[in-house]
């Protein structure tokens, strides 16, 4: 038992990392290293492998689907209050491919890869850590509200909420990644048809 609690610790110690700073790119290996080699577990505990991919997808997208019904209404509210700037090819790349993978794999997979009890998918104690981790993630994106534009932070909890019951379900985080990244290119491609 101490050695699983110390675990434990040693975990939240990598998500507090993780969650700390986003933007350092080299960071998504601490998951990784701390998975398969302080752990010695496969990385199928976070949801990296080929088992249940396609369920997996159809999730991703459906919660995106789901995402973008509660963005588009506040994407309207806000469109002739932001002043658009053409994206460029960099910001496009970070938005669309970075943020997908490295949140994916920090929250979703990560966080509820190790806290989240297997073979539960929605009991209480399952539900209550994907609520925590929306929250933390909704809180990454404090910049929406310095920005003006504080409304945006329902979607993203929405994302992470939704992203986190594909990850209960699936235990895979392909569905993940590709449902935020639709989300993130959808947005993307509304803003530029609104310049």
């Amino acid at each position: 038992m101490p050695e699983k609690d110390g675990r434990s610790i040693r975990a939240l110690v990598v998500f507090f990392a993780l969650w700390i700073n986003g933007s350092f790119y080299p960071l998504i290996l601490l998951p990784l290293i701390f998975t398969a080699y302080y752990c010695r577990e496969s990385l199928s505990k976070i949801g990296i492998g080929t088992w249940r991919i396609r369920g997996s997808l159809l999730l991703g997208l459906l919660a995106g689907l789901l995402v973008l019904g509660a963005y588009y209404p506040v994407f309207m509210l806000y469109r002739g209050t932001r002043a658009g700037t053409l994206p460029n090819v960099w910001s496009i790349l970070i938005d669309i491919l970075w943020y997908p993978l490295y949140e994916e794999v920090s929250y979703r997979g990560f966080f509820l890869g190790f806290f989240a009890r297997e073979n539960n998918d929605f009991t209480s104690h399952n539900l209550g850590l994907n609520l925590a981790q929306a929250l933390l993630f909704a809180s990454v994106h404090h910049h929406h509200v310095s920005a003006g534009v504080p409304l945006l932070l329902i979607p993203v909890f929405l994302l992470g909420f939704f992203n986190g019951l594909v990850f209960l379900r699936s235990r895979n985080i392909v569905g993940c990644i590709v449902g935020h990244a639709f989300v993130n290119g959808t947005a993307w491609f509304m803003s530029i048809l609104t310049l």
